[in-house]
């Protein structure tokens, strides 16, 4: 059985991770804190979709440590706080670990690989290269989350729209790997799609971020 962590257990992190525990076909572990934590370890994830609620218990910690290595590690935190987290997850990633970030934003790997100019990094996403430091791009995946969902309190998850994930190795291409962890997100009732070109993905949602996201703030 795969052993995956989900880091952060908000609207997304929260959803993967309440599939996954339901469908049992993985050793789900969840890195949280503070008052999520504390939900998490009082009655797991509460996830209301597809017009059923499910409640699912969750192993939680704030350290890493307790968790361990783990074939899969999703990361669904907000952007400006991964430099400050990486390193703290180094015991989850061994050496043939995959990182998954199911995060919006330009990632920090996105300019070391596929390009036709030489690999460099953002320094707006990544200062100093501190993120790939601890979280190697070999590693990586890249996603594209196509979810819409809340967390109206901690634990708490609802789903509204979507279940759709991107999913494609930064470096591009297929692989083995890639083809499991696609297999068994779908068997987790998420949409799965696979793609050879995942930095190609990411950019057509950020197109769409940068002609919406001023309308509805404007709105």
């Amino acid at each position: 059985m795969m052993k995956i962590a989900i880091v952060g257990a908000g609207a997304i992190g929260g959803l993967i991770a309440a599939r996954l525990a339901a469908s049992s076909l993985a050793d789900v572990s969840v890195l949280a804190r503070g008052q999520t934590l504390a939900a998490l370890r009082r009655a797991g994830l509460h996830l209301e979709m597809d017009g059923k609620a499910i409640d699912v218990p969750v192993k939680s910690s704030d350290n890493a440590c307790d968790i361990g290595p783990q074939d899969l590690v999703v990361i669904a935190v907000k952007g400006p706080s991964l430099s400050e987290l990486a390193p703290t997850l180094t015991p989850m990633i061994g050496a043939h670990t995959v990182i998954l970030p199911t995060m919006n934003g330009v990632p920090w790997w996105f300019c070391q690989v596929g390009g036709t100019f030489a690999p460099f990094s953002l320094e707006s996403v990544d200062p100093d290269g501190h993120i790939a430091q601890h979280l190697p791009v070999a590693q990586t995946f890249g996603c594209v989350v196509h979810i819409g969902a809340s967390c109206p309190q901690p634990g708490w998850i609802r789903h509204a729209m979507g279940k759709e994930l991107i999913i494609g190795e930064a470096l591009g291409g297929s692989s083995p790997r890639l083809d499991a962890i696609a297999q068994l997100l779908s068997r987790a009732d998420l949409d799965i799609k696979q793609s050879a070109n995942v930095r190609q993905d990411i950019w057509f949602k950020l197109w769409g971020n940068l002609t919406m996201n001023p309308v509805s703030a404007l709105t």
